[in-house]
């Protein structure tokens, strides 16, 4: 019993410990994003030896803080203002999420709606081969992926990343474990009433699946914004990567121009995330997904 006890109140210890671990690299770079080149280069230039050990340990890092002495907004208004190469980034990552969200959920919604409500031969089978798909690595539909685009011409450009975004299989899974959890006798009543396809789909489905489509949406655009595979296999041209891929390179040395871009590039999926997160896990939970 009194095991038990200490376990039950050592637990929340152990979980707050673990989460400042997962967090430590977000409050770093946080944190960094408001100090200057100087305090930066003086935090991390610090390099310990076998005869630091010697010395003290403590000595060495008596100049390293994570709190900034001077804190102030020339970072982010470094990589806003003065670095136009950054806002043509992140524009690229707009280009390239923004059309597979809106198309991997028209493709996903009206598939899912064919899978579950439409009665027709080898539907089972062939959303067999959906999930099979669907667990597929990425490594191993890049290839297929190239070859397809290379015969249709656009192994080159953002059209070989968004339709393969567009009709990914893990939407159609998604919103159709969504559309199961939805009582029969809906679509039952609509049909004695004369109701069509159309009119089941947009006033009965769509509002009822709110929180899986935030779910989706969320999960497809985390996906997206920080893809970095399919950016460096299709897109040569280095002014139309995404942010994701050419953070690195923005900075050209300058560390403290790195935290704030970081900064700014996390922002979105941080706001999404903190916004939709009772969507999310409604969704996820309705879907039946682990």
């Amino acid at each position: 019993m009194k095991f038990q006890q200490k376990s039950a109140a050592a637990a929340p210890a152990l979980l707050l410990l673990l989460g400042l671990l997962f967090l430590a690299p977000l409050i770093v770079t946080f944190t960094n994003s408001f100090m200057t080149e100087g305090e930066i280069a003086l935090n991390y230039t610090s390099r310990l030896t076998l005869f630091d050990l010697l010395d003290g340990v403590k000595e060495k890092f008596q100049t390293i803080s994570l709190i900034p002495r001077e804190a102030g907004l020339w970072q982010y208004a470094d990589a806003l203002i003065n670095q136009p190469s950054f806002l043509i980034l992140l524009t690229n990552s707009v280009k390239l999420t923004v059309p597979v969200l809106c198309g991997n959920l028209l493709v996903s919604l009206l598939t899912a709606y064919g899978f579950t409500i439409c009665t027709w031969r080898f539907k089972e089978a062939l959303f067999s081969l959906y999930v099979i798909v669907m667990l597929m690595p990425l490594q191993a539909v890049l290839v297929p992926n190239y070859i397809i685009a290379d015969a249709l011409g656009i192994k080159s450009g953002y059209l070989a990343i968004i339709l393969p975004g567009i009709f990914s299989p893990f939407g159609v899974f998604l919103m159709r474990q969504g559309m199961k959890a939805l009582p029969a006798v809906y679509f039952e009543a609509a049909r004695m009433d004369g109701a069509g396809d159309f009119y089941i789909f947009r006033r009965i489905v769509v509002p009822q699946m709110k929180s899986a489509i935030a779910a989706l949406l969320m999960l497809t655009f985390i996906e997206y914004w920080n893809l970095v595979e399919q950016a460096i296999i299709f897109i040569s041209d280095y002014t139309k990567e995404p942010l994701s891929v050419y953070l690195s390179r923005i900075a050209e040395g300058r560390v403290g121009l790195v935290f704030a871009a970081s900064c700014v590039y996390m922002f979105p999926p941080f706001w999404f995330l903190t916004v939709g997160q009772k969507d999310l896990e409604k969704g996820i939970e309705l879907s039946g997904v682990k």
